[in-house]
């Protein structure tokens, strides 16, 4: 945190931006809403039906699943925005028709007998004397979308979750703590401020703040100021994206990696900018590109013909799958697969030197005999994926003991401390070299070739005439052995990913 203190300022930035303007549209909806939940039974009934639903969706997939929708979804600072703002709005709801409902009915009578009109009532009685209990809706939405906002990152919308996911990811504790310490310690901020504000103001304060036009009006204003300040810088960072090349990476090591070489092989090759975007696995990085929120990625042939294009049966030729899904991309997508970087990713299964050693496994049929004994860790994507598990364990009729869905970079913790015995694994991971692990011989041939490729939308090789020659010129700089060192230095060094990037680009003489 001390020597990436200018970043991790950025990120708390970004982070309080995205809670902040979520929070504040929740409540603008949320308090009005919660007033017509307790003045009606039908429409409250169907209002708070909405918000539950809203709430009980898993964070990670509610953002998931906005990423193909038109005109709100996409990636980035909106779509995260908008996923807040619902997950904010039941508890600013809830307590806003508890605290509605929990004063006294003679308190109302009297300030009717007294003649004020229903409006003066909910005015100058209802609001005030239930806005203790409405702020401690608003201050548990926002603690709330504080922690949730993290998962923002896995739809580029940035924010310290970059810290967190990236460091699960390259085990590494510091970078993880680079982004939960500041989080934490902007949630117990905000939930000790909120709590002054909650605990401390005089309900005749309230009223009379309410009540007054003038105040009313300076508090419209100092709302209004950070919403458009922030939808500005928002306004003027999509504007700006249209400028830049967005490439997208997905949440491991390898894929960050391409996305810092392709950046700076561009950057140092051409006048055009770049910017980074890291998203989820597979489908989430495929959803942006084919939405045209990221320009290009490095994809996997394997990953392309299994998982996106949904093919069975018999794996043909590397040749073969390339050609298949190049095709077939730019036919039904738009996109384009330039030339293969060399190296082929492909899956295997490893375990420990001592358990190769004591059961004699070398092959995935070896590993048949005594997947009863073992538990396997894998990522949730491979035990999902077409090409994946479900294919491999009636393949070779695997029976393992338990199954444990892991984080990419948790499987080698997990594997390390014993809690699973084998884990799924690429073959270029830079782990596997430091772990000793033993990589099994897919012997049945099970897995498709997994080279990886730069994929390109369509639009962007026609707006930037000098993307194709120049991407083109990366064919074959890598093989699996390079790669494997690059992983390496990143997972186990702990070195700057653009660092390893430019040492390489320069080491082939591809950028000076």
């Amino acid at each position: 945190m001390l020597n990436n203190m200018g970043l991790v300022i950025q990120k708390l930035i970004e982070h309080m931006q995205i809670t902040l303007i979520a929070v504040l549209f929740a409540v603008v909806v949320g308090v009005p809403l919660g007033i017509i939940v307790s003045r009606s039974k039908k429409l409250g009934k169907l209002i708070l039906g909405v918000a539950n639903v809203f709430q009980t969706i898993p964070s990670l997939a509610l953002f998931g699943f906005i990423i193909p929708l038109p005109i709100i979804g996409g990636i980035g600072y909106k779509p995260a925005v908008i996923v807040l703002f619902l997950y904010a709005l039941l508890p600013i709801i809830k307590n806003t028709y508890i605290g509605i409902n929990s004063i006294d009915n003679a308190v109302i009578e009297s300030a009717r007998g007294m003649g004020m009109t229903s409006r003066q009532i909910l005015l100058m009685v209802t609001l005030p004397l239930a806005f203790p209990i409405i702020m401690g809706g608003i201050r548990v939405a926002t603690v709330i979308n504080i922690g949730t906002a993290t998962i923002a990152s896995l739809i580029g919308a940035g924010g310290l979750g970059d810290f967190i996911f990236r460091g699960i990811s390259m085990s590494d504790t510091g970078i993880i703590l680079a982004g939960a310490v500041p989080t934490t310690v902007l949630a117990l901020s905000v939930d000790f401020i909120l709590g002054l504000v909650e605990n401390k103001l005089p309900v005749s304060t309230i009223g009379h703040v309410i009540t007054n036009k003038k105040i009313m009006k300076r508090a419209l204003v100092a709302t209004l100021i950070p919403i458009i300040a922030i939808g500005s810088i928002s306004y003027i960072k999509s504007m700006e994206s249209d400028e830049v090349i967005r490439i997208g990476t997905k949440n491991y090591t390898e894929s960050r990696l391409m996305g810092e070489l392709l950046s700076v092989y561009i950057e140092n090759n051409t006048d055009l900018k770049t910017e980074i975007s890291e998203l989820g696995g597979t489908l989430p990085t495929f959803k942006a590109i084919q939405s045209k929120n990221i320009d290009m990625y490095v994809e996997y042939t394997g990953t392309a013909y299994t998982t996106i294009l949904k093919k069975t049966g018999d794996i043909p030729s590397s040749q073969e799958v390339y050609d298949t899904v190049k095709k077939e991309y730019n036919e039904q997508f738009g996109l384009t697969w330039l030339n293969p970087l060399g190296f082929n990713n492909t899956y295997t299964l490893s375990v420990k030197k001592e358990i190769s050693q004591k059961y004699n496994l070398k092959t995935f049929s070896d590993l048949t005999n005594y997947s009863d004994k073992f538990i396997l860790g894998a990522t949730a994507e491979i035990l999902e994926r077409p090409d994946g598990f479900p294919g491999l364990k009636e393949l070779y009729n695997f029976n393992f003991k338990d199954i444990k869905a892991l984080d990419p970079g948790l499987r080698y913790n997990a594997i390390e401390d014993n809690s699973v015995q084998v884990i799924d694994a690429f073959s270029t991971d830079g782990k596997l070299q430091e772990l000793g692990l033993v990589v099994l011989k897919d012997d049945k041939d099970y897995f498709p070739p997994y080279y990886a490729v730069p994929l390109v939308n369509n639009k962007t090789l026609e707006e930037n005439s000098e993307i194709r020659p120049l991407l083109e010129k990366l064919e074959n700089i890598l093989n699996d052995e390079e790669m494997q060192k690059l992983n390496y230095r990143a997972d186990v060094k702990k070195e700057d990913l653009n660092s390893i990037a430019t040492d390489f680009l320069k080491s082939k003489n591809l950028i000076k």
